[in-house]
C-alpha cells in the first residue's frame, strides 16, 4: 500500500522529498562534525544513516518512474 502511494507521486513531489531529505542529511553531517571536533570522538550516525536510506529509496523510485514512463 505504501509502495503504491509512492508510485503515485509525481516526479516533482519526489524531487521535493529528496531535497528536504538532502537538507536534513547535510544538517546531521554538520552536527556530527561539530560533535567530533568538540568531543574528540564520533557519535553514532543512526539518523544520518536512516536519512541516506530514505534518500536512496526516493532516488530509486524516481529512476523507476522515469524508466517505465511511456514517451511518445
Amino acid at each position: 500500500m505504501v509502495a503504491q502511494r509512492l508510485a503515485n507521486l509525481s516526479d516533482s513531489d519526489l524531487q521535493l522529498i529528496e531535497d528536504l531529505l538532502s537538507k536534513e542529511f547535510a544538517n546531521e553531517n554538520e552536527k556530527s562534525s561539530t560533535w567530533r571536533a568538540k568531543n574528540g570522538y564520533a557519535k553514532p550516525f543512526e539518523k544520518a544513516k536512516r536519512l541516506l536510506v530514505c534518500m536512496n529509496a526516493i532516488r530509486a523510485q524516481r529512476d523507476l518512474a522515469k524508466k517505465i514512463e511511456v514517451k511518445w
